[in-house]
């Protein structure tokens, strides 16, 4: 019999519904057929000697011995495993994949750079490796599958950069008009214009909006299962596994001289797929205390700190803007761990979302998350102050998403008078992308030529202005190419 460990469920299963999923099964669906997201039925728990082992693993090996305790051999075997994960990885722009940026002063504090894939953000990593994973079981059912996502930013490049010219994919990308950098927008526009595969949506809404397409579509069950639908948002748990690796590779960074001391990880969170991997993480026995630092987008923040799970009217558009998002749905996933499993109550807080968008949790849950998180909200002004800081001390620039990771590591320093924490910030984007957001900040600009080259590419663009086509465009492009 299969171990256990290989097997997910939904965060909304009943205790009674005894059904469970393979690695497979998750990958393909995205969302559990009941509006769920998947978990693992059993995570693993490292020894110390596992610990040290992985010490001393490059970030792909790491990536792999990860893997290994969350896909069955039956379902992917060990060497096809490791080169799938070994090719995905093989393309970015560094060949150690992740590097490491140590700030002066104060404090300890690493910066840990995701950024060094083909789309120069941190979705590049878990997206390569989904596409790679996405690709050999298709090609071993000769199945075809049309494959949604929303982006706030990021996701949408990476995701099209990685499933291009894929055979047995057609790809749905929707992104918010307007909410997005130039250069991300360029990066999507750009590849949409080389592949047929590719399917471009400007929405005139928010990063939110795009989700609710996606919920409307998922919950049509006829269609999804008719179409074949699926999604690699952060709701895939592939996106989650291969983040866990992350929160490993930081530790690690952090920590070389092999002492096991905790440290702090400080996590830009918009939809809250990096903190969820790192909740997983430490429950397989990494010593971490995890940080969300969110903008002017409160939902994470007012989930941790005052135990109210409650969406805003509005989405406010911020400097980070793969951060301005008010449902982070991986906070489920975080509940679901941090309550013990409590699949009765993830139901109550999503039904009360639907209805009277509030749900207040109770005091014991609230004290379990304050033994794991802490919450840090990050203004326009303080990313702007983080950035120029990190330039004038370091003359080290940051996008303003890891911007509010600084900023939460100089606030702690100042507090705590040179407090000795040691901590690893997490850089999910290269300043790069964020040109305006530089000179904003006063931080002069590096060599832009990637963006001049992007600018003369074609482009294309299905742009969605009125609300009421949004959904009827959409479903008729899926239907088109399932024809």
């Amino acid at each position: 019999m299969e171990s256990k460990r290989f097997r997910y469920v939904s965060t909304r299963a009943s205790k009674s519904d005894s059904v469970t999923y393979s690695f497979q099964d998750v990958l393909l669906k995205g969302f559990a057929p009941d509006g769920g997201l998947f978990v693992p039925v059993e995570i693993p728990k490292l020894t110390e000697a596992i610990l040290h082992e992985w010490s001393r693993l490059t970030y792909p090996q790491l990536v792999v011995a990860i893997a290994e305790l969350f896909i069955s051999p039956e379902e992917i075997p060990r060497i096809k495993l490791s080169q799938l994960i070994q090719d995905a990885l093989g393309s970015f722009r560094s060949s150690n994949v992740i590097e490491t940026h140590h700030l002066t002063a104060p404090g300890h504090a690493s910066v840990i750079e995701l950024f060094h894939g083909l789309t120069l953000a941190f979705k590049d990593l878990a997206m390569t490796c989904t596409a790679k994973f996405l690709e050999y079981f298709l090609a071993q059912s000769q199945q075809h599958m049309n494959i949604i996502v929303s982006t706030s930013g990021d996701t949408g490049a990476a995701a099209m950069s990685a499933f291009r010219d894929s055979p047995h994919v057609d790809f749905f990308v929707l992104y918010p008009l307007g909410r997005v950098t130039e250069f991300q927008e360029l990066q999507m526009t750009a590849l949409a214009a080389t592949a047929k595969n590719l399917h471009l949506f400007g929405i005139n809404g928010t990063s939110d909006d795009g989700d609710d397409i996606m919920l409307d579509l998922f919950n049509d069950s006829a269609f999804a299962q008719g179409h074949n639908l699926s999604s690699v948002n952060s709701v895939n748990w592939s996106r989650i596994l291969i983040q866990i690796a992350h929160h490993f590779f930081a530790y690690f960074q952090v920590h070389r001289d092999g002492e096991r001391a905790p440290v702090e990880i400080v996590c830009p969170s918009g939809a809250a797929g990096n903190l969820s991997a790192g909740l997983f993480a430490r429950e397989m026995g990494l010593p971490i205390r995890l940080v969300a630092c969110v903008n002017e987008n409160e939902f994470v923040h007012r989930l941790l700190s005052t135990g109210v799970v409650q969406t805003d009217a509005t989405v406010k558009q911020t400097l980070a803007s793969a951060m301005d998002i008010q449902m982070a749905y991986n906070m489920e996933r975080i509940l679901y761990v941090q309550s013990g499993e409590d699949s009765s109550m993830i139901r109550a807080v999503a039904s009360d979302l639907q209805g009277k968008k509030r749900h207040e949790l109770p005091a014991e849950l609230r004290q379990k998350l304050s033994e794991v998180f802490v919450s840090s909200k990050t203004t326009d002004a303080e990313i702007r102050a983080a950035m120029k800081r990190c330039w004038d001390e370091e003359q080290y620039r940051v996008c303003p998403h890891t911007a509010t990771a600084i900023h939460y590591h100089y606030k702690q320093t100042a507090l705590a008078g040179g407090e000795d924490t040691r901590r690893a910030c997490l850089a999910t984007a290269s300043p790069i992308k964020f040109p305006d957001a530089l000179t904003e900040a006063g931080v002069p600009l590096p060599d832009m030529t990637i963006l001049a080259e992007l600018r003369a590419k074609p482009h294309k663009v299905v742009q969605l202005k009125d609300k009421n086509s949004w959904i009827p465009s959409v479903r008729a492009a899926i239907e088109l190419v399932s024809k």
